[in-house]
């Protein structure tokens, strides 16, 4: 049994610097009570290693007693304008873990806005991404990625198109393709990371028998991942534990790739990947 390992292992970048930015904000304010809304990142095994920090995930503000003493930390896929106004009128302090390609993206929804144009955002309608980029701009209209052939745009009227981080390169290709018009201006709003996980994944699925993707599935990368097994007619499991690797589910694979979603920790990687040696040996 062949195991390959498919780059960009671990974390990206925006991850690595958001937990970055978290021990160095514990370590300064020793005092202070760190909580985190519901989850910080789309996976269970990152979020977990907030415990190492001492910061504690809630799912009611009601937990926090002394608003003095205690900051939240907003998610790295974005956040609501009613959950940032609710913090603020309850004058609890936060911190803004947003990805910084979402920032940008918003930054161009604004920009497109001031000088006139329709602003569209492609997005899975269920995806936190989504869900804070409508909140922030109500005059944004939001396209469906699944349903996204249906939208029709004015035909004298400036457009501006881009999307959720986390989408299929080869899908948003296609929408801009499909959109091509003097009228519409798309930008790629994927995170350049991402798309290049999915590029290193499509150079070797041919070659394989089996792909084990690591990550959880409400992360939409991971998800990504799991889609290109699937254009190709290839095997797949979506694991988050080492647990679930089993010698029955490898049977009759003799190459076997490995790839991870973004948010997905590389000491998660290490662990599977040692029960997949302790297998084939």
């Amino acid at each position: 049994m062949e195991l390959i390992s498919i780059p960009i292992i671990g974390w990206c970048n925006g991850v690595n610097r958001i937990f970055k930015e978290v021990e160095k904000a514990v370590k300064n304010d020793p005092k202070t009570k760190f909580y985190c809304f519901k989850e910080l990142v789309h996976n269970k095994a990152s979020n977990g290693l907030l415990k190492k920090y001492k910061v504690k995930v809630i799912k009611d503000l009601s937990v926090i007693k002394n608003k003095e003493n205690s900051v939240i930390l907003l998610q790295a896929h974005g956040t609501t304008k009613e959950f940032i106004n609710k913090l603020e009128n309850k004058k609890i302090k936060y911190i803004d873990l947003t990805c910084k390609f979402i920032k940008f993206n918003e930054s161009k929804l604004l920009e497109k806005q001031k000088n006139g144009y329709k602003t569209y955002f492609i997005g899975n309608s269920l995806h936190q991404e989504t869900i804070a980029t409508s909140s922030k701009f109500i005059k944004t209209k939001i396209i469906d990625v699944f349903s996204w052939k249906k939208t029709i745009f004015p035909k004298n009227k400036k457009c501006f198109v881009t999307n959720q981080t986390t989408l299929n390169s080869d899908k948003i290709n296609e929408v801009k393709k499909y959109f091509s018009n003097k009228n519409i201006y798309f930008n790629n709003g994927c995170c350049p990371e991402i798309l290049l996980r999915q590029k290193n994944l499509r150079n070797v699925i041919k070659s394989i028998d089996l792909l084990l993707v690591i990550g959880d599935k409400n992360s939409n990368n991971a998800i990504e991942l799991t889609n290109i097994a699937k254009e190709n007619n290839k095997k797949f499991y979506l694991l988050n534990s080492p647990r679930q690797i089993t010698k029955k589910k490898l049977l009759k694979s003799n190459k076997i790739g490995i790839c991870t979603s973004a948010s997905a920790p590389k000491t998660l990687y290490d662990q599977i990947y040692k029960k997949l040696v302790s297998i084939a040996n």
